[in-house]
């Protein structure tokens, strides 16, 4: 499966498609010295990327899931580095972030706006 879209069209287009998914946030795209990067529900990730980061949402995306690849690719920071890994076949690593409860219990205060920079990571959560 191939979808060009928005990143919050292919995180929802994810969790219709495969319910029992995880999410891992790259590192080297994204850091995050509260968040934590492992263990998200895609819808999950909706919420709190329109709380830090709602221009992320609105990116363009491609998403590929098949045999050998499950990712999401935002173009214009990386077409090389994925921003996200997708866990939506075999064993499914635990939901470790329980990203409902993080959010509701962490206030989110982003440190600087999210941008494409030079130098790893490109952007700060």
């Amino acid at each position: 499966m191939h979808l060009h879209d928005n990143l919050q069209i292919c995180l929802y287009a994810l969790d219709n498609r495969y319910p029992n998914h995880i999410v891992d946030i790259n590192k080297g795209i994204i850091a995050s010295k509260e968040i934590p990067l492992t263990g998200w529900r895609a819808l999950e990730l909706v919420e709190l990327l329109l709380l830090t980061a709602p221009q992320l949402l609105q990116a363009e995306a491609i998403m590929v899931i098949d045999y050998d690849e499950c990712s999401i690719y935002l173009p214009a920071i990386s077409e090389i580095v994925p921003l996200c890994t997708i866990h939506c076949h075999g064993k499914i690593p635990p939901h470790v972030a329980d990203g409902v409860r993080w959010l509701k219990h962490k206030p989110i205060q982003p440190e600087e706006p999210i941008t494409a920079s030079d130098g790893p990571p490109i952007c700060q959560l």
